[in-house]
């Protein structure tokens, strides 16, 4: 009998005005996700051959508040960060580089924003890496710039990690 009350009282909350949650879906704008110039530029040559897109939710990027996000051209925006690097995107100069996105996306809870990103990066005749970002900030209105900013940051992250990571390898093959 105790649980059958809980239960109703639980569905006649559900059902006041006021208590439901509409969730803005959220199409990202590549453009807003202004991130810092990289601390970290390349040391030596490396090109971009291609950012896949291997993110097991397609392209839904979690979200913040009430606001989910889907992210349509990660591989666009992973690509400008490479670049902004020093990574070439084009031509034949340099060490080939494949990345492949695994994960993109924001969570929450109460208090903390988490953003996520995973790419696995394979330099052309060398061992693939993996780098994860995961920079957690303080969640404190759930407002889309917010959720820019802490894509911006995770990703700026990241790509920093690649270059810290590439680096290391080049000085490694030249004997520096």
């Amino acid at each position: 009998m105790h649980r059958r009350i809980g239960v109703t009282s639980l569905a006649m909350l559900a059902a006041l005005p006021g208590c439901t949650r509409t969730v803005d879906h959220v199409t990202m704008d590549a453009s807003r996700l202004v991130a810092s110039p990289p601390s970290v530029r390349l040391a030596c040559a490396y090109r971009l051959d291609d950012v896949v897109d291997a993110r097991p939710a397609g392209d839904r990027a979690g979200g913040l508040g009430s606001h989910m996000f889907v992210f349509d051209d990660a591989p666009g925006v992973v690509r400008r960060e490479l670049a902004a690097t020093g990574m070439a995107t084009g031509g034949d100069a340099g060490t080939p580089v494949q990345v492949r996105l695994l994960q993109l996306y924001l969570t929450q809870n109460t208090i903390t924003k988490v953003p996520v990103v995973v790419l696995e990066v394979a330099p052309s005749g060398q061992a693939s890496f993996l780098v994860r970002a995961q920079k957690a900030s303080m969640n404190w209105n759930g407002t889309q710039n917010e959720a820019y900013r802490a894509y911006a940051d995770a990703l700026s992250d990241a790509t920093t990690q690649v270059a810290l990571q590439l680096n290391a390898r080049c000085a490694g093959a030249n004997g520096g």
